[in-house]
């Protein structure tokens, strides 16, 4: 079987040919691919916090999504906080788990290559005494990330192997995490 026939079989709800057009447009038009994503975040009490996406700046404009998403954060109750939300931390790594799901649903549509299910579980260890300025030399953040998927596919093991290792390659928090950028923190 070719890939061209390949690709039109696997159904995993990816349209590799909207993606080709929009990666060619931004080819041509290098200006059209630099975005900036934004959050607001409104504190609720204690330390629980919603933050909503709705808009974002792409393709040379405003764009807004369809509907105003939300996600709020707090703290469990071994933190005395009221745990009414996920913290900030396993935040990020749903973020991760997610960006990497979806890079591996992409990718294995563009090969041809039919899911069944893709699972993962992501862990990091952290070391409290950082945040709670117990000790200066441990860091605040993760001193580990682990990613574990579990994947049912009509691919080999190796061929799976390869949609997650460029689902990695390709990953925007991935990358945010691995090889952070520049922030500035301002008050107003």
């Amino acid at each position: 079987m070719n890939i061209q026939n390949q690709m039109t079989t696997a159904r995993n709800g990816v349209n590799v040919e909207a993606l080709r057009e929009i990666r060619t447009a931004l080819t041509d038009m290098p200006p059209a691919a630099q975005f900036t994503f934004r959050a607001n975040c409104e504190w609720l009490g204690g330390v629980h916090s919603r933050s909503t996406v709705e808009t974002f700046f792409g393709a040379c404009a405003e764009q807004t999504h369809r509907m105003p998403y939300s996600v709020e954060a707090d703290h469990p109750l071994v933190f005395a906080a009221p745990d009414n939300a996920a913290t900030p931390v396993e935040i990020v790594l749903s973020a991760l788990a997610s960006c990497l799901t979806g890079g591996i649903a992409a990718i294995a549509q563009h090969r041809g290559i039919q899911l069944h299910s893709v699972r993962s579980t992501v862990e990091g260890d952290m070391n409290l005494h950082g945040i709670l300025g117990i000790d200066p030399d441990v860091r605040n953040g993760f001193s580990a990330i682990r990613v574990t998927f579990e994947i049912e596919a009509d691919a080999s093991r190796d061929e799976i192997a390869a949609v997650v290792a460029q689902s990695q390659k390709r990953s925007a928090v991935f990358d945010i995490i691995t090889n952070p950028g520049n922030v500035k923190v301002m008050v107003r």
